[in-house]
């Protein structure tokens, strides 16, 4: 029973501590600021525009150092074929794996992202445009698709930070 009597006592409490807050504050009291999310969405007013970059004319720049080849299609997807020396950049990954992938582009100049479709990776290219405005963004037209298409070079297996992230959560 003294659990109970305890659940109601915060109950209470909290209410009247809501009360008096609003009675000092009748906008309300600004508890923490909202954030939306700054990844895997839309191109925003003012925020540099990513160029679309033939399949031919990405795979000259491959090898570059200062050159990073994203690719946001899901892991399965990844394990199954992409671009030679590419990155997969999974929207959905957090924690290390994310910072993994994002180290990669501290170096860079160029960023080439793709997907399956040219407006699959859209949204990725755009916040990475927004996110490293002095460096060029480009989209692969045609994605994937295009790159196989063209006979460039291709791999397969799992991405680095794919495999480390599986071994470190069992």
């Amino acid at each position: 029973m003294p659990t109970v009597i305890r659940a109601i006592v915060l109950v209470v409490a909290g209410a009247a501590i809501g009360l008096a807050g609003n009675a000092a504050r009748p906008h309300g009291l600004r508890v923490a600021a909202f954030a939306p999310p700054t990844e895997c969405s839309g191109n925003e007013a003012g925020a540099p525009t990513p160029t679309l970059m033939s399949p031919t004319e990405a795979s000259s720049l491959c090898g570059q150092p200062s050159v990073v080849i994203a690719d946001t299609r899901p892991a399965t997807a990844f394990a199954e074929g992409h671009v030679a020396g590419a990155v997969h950049l999974p929207c959905d990954a957090g924690g290390k794996t994310a910072d993994d992938a994002l180290a990669h582009f501290s170096h860079a100049q160029t960023i080439v992202v793709y997907g399956s479709s040219t407006d699959e990776a859209r949204p990725v290219a755009d916040a990475l445009a927004r996110r490293h405005p002095d460096v060029k963004v480009a989209l692969l037209d045609g994605g994937f698709a295009a790159w196989a298409s063209a006979g460039l070079a291709c791999a397969s297996g799992p991405c680095d930070e794919c495999k480390n992230s599986k071994a470190s959560n069992p």
